[in-house]
């Protein structure tokens, strides 16, 4: 194997030891920081409401159809107008 070859499985190797260090110290300090939000939320008094955008939701969002995501609005010829007969 070339020298750029191990460099980029050496590299691989860090980040996904990196990724698993970072899982375990976000899982270690999840109870602590949830208790942060508590007490500020009582604090302030944060309403649901206020921290919609700030959230996760639970459910999926509705993805719309591509074809019709995509599809560019169809502008009508104007109606023309009929001629009075006498």
């Amino acid at each position: 194997m070339s020298t750029a070859q191990q460099r980029l499985e050496e590299i691989a190797a860090q980040e996904k030891a990196l990724a698993e260090e970072k899982a375990k110290l976000l899982a270690a300090s999840k109870v602590a920081d949830l208790e942060t939000v508590k007490k500020l939320c009582k604090q302030h008094n944060f309403t649901a409401t206020q921290l919609r955008g700030s959230l996760k939701s639970k459910g999926k969002k509705k993805v719309e159809d591509d074809a019709t995501a995509t599809k560019p609005a169809v502008k009508k010829a104007p109606a023309k107008k009929a001629a009075k007969s006498k």
